[in-house]
């Protein structure tokens, strides 16, 4: 495993392993992470991130270094299994001129390219009909556009507890922090019962308790705050309008279906 010690000097180029690992999770064939491919192919590590061991800044040559403001959003996020456990690669969205980047879960003895690799996944590669690329299971997708035509699918893992969105034109992944995307989902359906308002695990646990439209909103008003997807006009809100949520939970728990829709279970 290529993690440098805390001792590293820096500017240092990526090493193979590194490189190759990063570039694996901004998958080539995919135009939304041409740009991160050519940073990690251009630009040299030239800090240690404030994560500890493991975690590095790529930045271009004469860029001044941040390690003090808020930590970027997740852009991609990958796991290697392998026969002594796993490896896990994350890469945060571009900040300025610098790109932060973290290889966890190994130790400088392992050689992965050595070791029996079980499998390996990353959100990256997810396509609408797949399963969940962590756990396998049935996800929920929601269907998306915007008034420009651009197409989208929100996906709900129950399982994983993992929220992403699907552009069609980029083919990007966007992982969506679950607090944030359940914070607005309360204020769209007005539910203020705390229960249920200060626990975003229910949104997992209680799928049914809000439709399509429910979830559009929520996304469309947490994409307002956080601009984690680039939209060309504005999301359709067609048929929109509030399910109550102990109407869904009820049926739910009986098992009572509602009405048809393109609503895809989890």
């Amino acid at each position: 495993m290529p993690v440098m010690s805390s001792l590293a000097r820096f500017p240092r180029e990526l090493d193979s392993l590194e490189r190759d690992l990063l570039l694996w999770v901004l998958p080539k064939e995919r135009s939304g992470y041409a740009e991160y491919r050519t940073f990690v192919e251009a630009w040299p590590v030239v800090a240690a991130g404030r994560r500890g061991e493991g975690n590095y800044i790529l930045a271009e040559p004469g860029w001044v270094v941040d390690i003090d403001s808020p930590l970027p959003q997740l852009l991609a996020y990958g796991v290697v299994e392998h026969a002594l456990g796993a490896l896990t690669i994350s890469l945060r969205e571009r900040f300025g001129r610098q790109l932060e980047f973290e290889l966890e879960g190994g130790s400088d003895c392992i050689d992965l390219a050595a070791l029996r690799q079980i499998r390996r996944w990353s959100f990256s590669e997810w396509l609408p009909s797949q399963p969940c690329p962590s756990c396998r299971s049935r996800i929920r997708e929601v269907t998306m556009a915007t008034t420009a035509g651009q197409a989208l699918v929100l996906v709900l893992c129950s399982k994983d507890h993992r929220i992403w969105v699907q552009d069609g034109q980029t083919g990007v992944n966007a992982l969506i922090p679950v607090t944030g995307f359940y914070n607005e989902l309360m204020l769209q359906t007005g539910i203020h019962d705390p229960k249920i308002a200060l626990d975003p695990k229910s949104l997992f646990e209680l799928p049914g308790a809000y439709s399509d439209s429910d979830l559009i909103s929520a996304f469309a008003s947490y994409n307002q705050l956080r601009n984690k997807v680039a939209l060309a006009g504005d999301l359709i809100l067609a048929g929109q309008h509030k399910v109550n949520w102990i109407q869904g939970i009820v049926g739910t728990l009986t098992g009572k279906k509602k009405q048809p829709g393109h609503k895809k279970e989890f």
